[in-house]
């Protein structure tokens, strides 16, 4: 793993952006896992501002949302925010873009279908996540044990349709986002501390590809 640190969120924006776009641009057929999180808004506008600028084609990359509210627990979908920040601003081919029904009626079978499709293309080649202030990455929460595959998450928002931690470690590339005063406590844990369910982000310690990409505020505790 590598830990980089950034003097502040719109730097470690840029860099992040960079970074995937490095992705892309070495793989353009790239299966990206990708978080919902409004955190990486400035990061998928950056994106976006280098697809028009020409930099950047889409045509064969694959996108999976990491996760999808449950239709009825949020105001608005995860897709249709992910379509705003970045989706619909590149030439992604609508067939490419996949994310977990949010109207499934069985979520039992709705999870393995989703799971089945990542796992049938070979897997993730890289995923961005943002790290919570729980420690928490996609929607797995802090618990006594975590879900390996994807599941339905109970959370302060509503039930949660989740890639799971399995998912996250077998990508061949993580990048894990730490960003504000919020992460101080959290960070120096997730880097460094005893990996343990009570802290999700902490197995990705465990990743031989993860890149913790963090701000000055994040780090300060480093």
């Amino acid at each position: 793993m590598s830990v980089l640190v950034y003097r502040d969120s719109d730097t470690l924006s840029q860099a992040v952006a960079t970074l995937l776009a490095g992705c892309i641009i070495e793989k353009p057929t790239s299966a990206l896992g990708l978080d919902c999180s409004a955190q990486l808004s400035a990061t998928y506008r950056k994106i976006a501002g280098m697809t028009s600028d020409g930099l950047l084609d889409w045509t064969s990359v694959r996108t999976f949302n990491l996760y999808e509210h449950v239709r009825g627990d949020a105001d608005v979908s995860d897709e249709s925010r992910m379509r705003a920040m970045l989706y619909d601003r590149v030439n992604l081919q609508p067939g490419n873009i996949f994310a977990p029904n949010a109207e499934a009626r069985d979520w039992s079978l709705l999870c393995n279908e989703y799971e089945n499709t990542i796992l049938d293309i070979g897997g993730l080649d890289t995923v961005l996540c943002v790290v919570g202030k729980d420690g928490r990455i996609a929607c797995n929460a802090p618990g006594a044990e975590l879900a390996p595959v994807t599941h339905v998450e109970r959370t302060e928002t509503g039930r949660v349709v989740t890639v799971g931690l399995s998912t996250i470690m077998n990508a061949r590339r993580v990048i894990v986002v730490l960003s504000g005063h919020d992460l101080i406590q959290t960070a120096p844990l997730i880097i460094g501390g005893p990996i343990v369910p009570a802290m999700p982000a902490s197995y990705l310690q465990l990743h031989s590809n993860a890149i913790f990409m963090l701000d000055e505020d994040a780090a300060e505790k480093i």
